[in-house]
């Protein structure tokens, strides 16, 4: 399944890649933070921590450009239910792959504002493999800015909203001590707010 998936990405970047006037690859760092949300009989939260990743954005012209990202976060995930026997504690793992569409504002020859949409699949995994992995498509809006020391070496500001868009609930956590999924759930939205850093370096075509 994964390489069924994973076909029609490089596809889709070779088509980018063939219009492109200039690439950029963009490895960034950055902090996604707490999110809490209801579910069956309780309340659920994504813990917040550390963001890393990566993006490859193919300009088209001075005022838009496609882009590819991929970013991983490790933390911790919460869950109260009057399902569950007690609270669940689990160490998580959240993965983003994207692809979308950036409208850049050029301030100067250095600087360029940006908005994006986004589209593409969120991950939910356990690295105990304590639950089943949970893939989820999902939208994502982001905002920041460029500015560039040279033709070539910039430095990227972002922040970014993730939308995953699924019946999440109570049946995402394992029940402590029982060794069996908890079979309720509801429907809920996660909405995770981050901030990202990166340097940007700039292939021109």
């Amino acid at each position: 399944m994964k390489k069924i998936l994973f076909v029609p990405f490089l596809i889709l970047i070779s088509f980018f890649e063939v219009r492109a006037q200039a690439i950029e690859i963009t490895p960034f760092t950055g902090y996604a933070f707490d999110h809490g949300f209801p579910i069956l009989g309780g309340r659920a939260r994504l813990g917040g921590g550390q963001t890393v990743g990566g993006m490859l954005n193919f300009s088209f012209n001075d005022f838009a450009e496609a882009e590819v990202m991929y970013s991983y976060q490790g933390g911790i995930g919460t869950a109260n239910s009057t399902a569950f026997s007690r609270p669940v504690r689990e160490r998580i793992q959240v993965h983003y792959a994207m692809v979308g569409y950036n409208r850049l504002f050029p301030a100067s020859n250095q600087m360029a504002l940006f908005t994006g949409l986004k589209v593409g699949t969120g991950t939910l995994a356990s690295p105990e493999n304590n639950f089943d992995s949970i893939t989820r498509f999902t939208v994502g809006i982001n905002g920041g800015m460029k500015y560039f020391f040279s033709d070539n070496v910039g430095l990227r500001l972002q922040a970014n909203l993730m939308m995953p868009v699924s019946d999440v609930g109570a049946n995402l956590w394992w029940s402590p001590g029982s060794g069996a999924q908890v079979g309720v759930g509801g429907f809920s939205s996660i909405i995770q707010f981050g901030l990202t850093g990166a340097v940007v370096i700039r292939l021109n075509q």
